[in-house]
């Protein structure tokens, strides 16, 4: 369900400015001079298929609290 709302943000025009974590995921897009902030709790689809910048930030957030993204490949660690 949540990854059909971000690909409609997608086919929109919506950029991904970035994901931070407190207890919630929230990803921060930019719309139409807005920025819109969406709340998901984990786990979460990964979004790299959409934004491939979202790569860094899934790998960030699961080396930093542990979290897993659902579909997302990479699991190198950045240590």
């Amino acid at each position: 369900m949540e990854n059909y709302v971000f690909e409609r943000m997608k086919k929109k025009g919506a950029r991904l400015v970035t994901i931070s974590f407190d207890g919630r995921l929230i990803y921060h897009f930019f719309l139409n001079g807005r920025f819109i902030r969406k709340e998901v709790e984990p786990p979460a689809p990964t979004l790299t298929g959409l934004y491939p910048s979202a790569e860094f930030y899934e790998r960030e957030l699961a080396e930093k609290y542990g979290l897993r993204f659902e579909g997302h490949k990479t699991r190198r660690l950045f240590t």
